[in-house]
């Protein structure tokens, strides 16, 4: 199961950036193929010079946006350079008659993949003008019906840009409410976990302060009719009282970890996972690193407690390493197992069973702006690494 998170204005942002960057790619191969075609007054060489510093710049582009996060203000310079470039290539290559004005019409479009409809109308507007001035200053303006060419293009090019303003405008807007759905969620969500850890802590308040203290009495009452009469059934009670009750100190810990309140977060993981690998009958690695609170603390215990329980029950493994770290802003737990193991196609069988721990699981993380890697190959094991912010 794979859910798709929303992207937060600077990952689309980056986004666009990225996907510009790759279609000035095949723009190039346009322009070279443009100049093939007859041209009224080309200059050959010029337009092959200023054809391959575009290129380098376009590469330059692209390597960039990869490698750092770009910022408005690359996105305006490049709007700039390209629209300078573009400007050049056209007057090298015959001015308004020249193929390689059609490269005009690239700039709104590519623009308006940046969400900004006052951006892509400053972009239109002066992507229009660039064209006319250079139109203009070519000496084939000079020929019979230029004027009237010209002026059919400009007005294309405007058309588009409009039609570019209102795409973008219309793109911004759908993102903008699927961010505010998003942020919905996730405060739904963390409404709705405080809610079921309130009700966590209240039932195993109510199972240790009353059904535990009872069972604990009746054994103490046990105990001394076992000092006055001897029986083996009284003996037969005591055992089994006694396992209740450790069974139930164990429902009260799992229902509310009063560890994790206490403790921390460590603690609370070394004794869910000793717990369950006594449980399991596997052998245990721990590599715990967290050093103070953290507001997801209990977000990470309940997945966890999720993963470790679903390798008992399924896994059948022999060993188990439950690591947790912090790698940068993040909190890190990875749970992987020898296990069976189960191809990915599994998961979407086990929702439709009933078996949604796992898919609420990753739910809840990716609402907290987090994720949920699953690795798995049937006969190797499994490995589950979860990321959540750590503030």
């Amino acid at each position: 199961m794979t859910n798709a998170p929303v992207l937060t204005s600077g990952e689309a942002a980056v986004e666009a950036e990225r996907v510009v960057a790759w279609l000035r790619l095949p723009a190039i191969g346009l322009l070279a193929l443009s100049q093939s075609l007859q041209h009224p007054n080309p200059h050959e060489r010029g337009f092959l010079f200023a054809l391959v510093l575009f290129s380098a710049w376009s590469a330059a582009m692209l390597a960039w946006v990869y490698l750092r996060t770009p910022g408005p203000r690359l996105a305006l310079t490049a709007t700039g350079v390209d629209i300078a470039a573009i400007s050049v290539l056209a007057v090298l290559s015959g001015g308004a008659f020249s193929h390689a004005r059609l490269a005009f019409f690239l700039v709104p479009v590519t623009v308006a993949f940046r969400f900004r409809p006052s951006t892509t109308a400053v972009a239109a507007i002066v992507t229009t003008s660039a064209y006319v001035l250079q139109a203009v200053a070519h000496p084939a303006f000079r020929q019979p019906q230029a004027v009237r060419f010209v002026l059919t293009q400009a007005g294309f090019l405007a058309w588009v840009g409009l039609a570019c303003v209102l795409l973008s405008a219309l793109l911004a807007r759908r993102t903008a409410q699927a961010t505010r759905l998003a942020e919905s969620r996730s405060q739904l969500l963390s409404d709705a976990l405080s809610a079921e850890q309130r009700e966590r802590k209240a039932l195993a308040e109510v199972l240790h302060d009353e059904a535990i203290q009872n069972l604990l009495s009746v054994r103490h009452e046990l105990e001394e009719a076992g000092e006055a009469v001897s029986h083996e059934s009284l003996d037969r009670a005591d055992a089994t009282l006694s396992e209740t009750i450790g069974q139930l100190r164990e429902a009260v810990f799992e229902l509310h970890p009063y560890v994790l309140e206490v403790v921390g977060l460590e603690a609370a993981l070394r004794s869910i996972a000793n717990q369950n690998a006594s449980r399991g009958g596997f052998d245990l690695s721990l590599n715990l690193s967290c050093d103070g609170a953290h507001s997801r603390e209990q977000l990470v215990f309940s997945a966890a407690r999720e993963l470790l329980t679903n390798v008992v029950r399924h896994a059948s493994a022999k060993h188990v390493m439950v690591r947790l770290e912090e790698v940068g802003d993040q909190l890190e737990l990875t749970v992987a197992d020898d296990g069976r193991g189960f191809p990915p196609e599994r998961l979407a069988e086990q929702i439709a069973n009933g078996h949604v721990g796992l898919a609420s699981q990753r739910v809840r993380i990716e609402a907290a702006g987090g994720s949920l890697d699953i690795r798995s190959v049937p006969g190797t094991g499994t490995q589950v690494k979860v990321r959540v912010p750590s503030a």
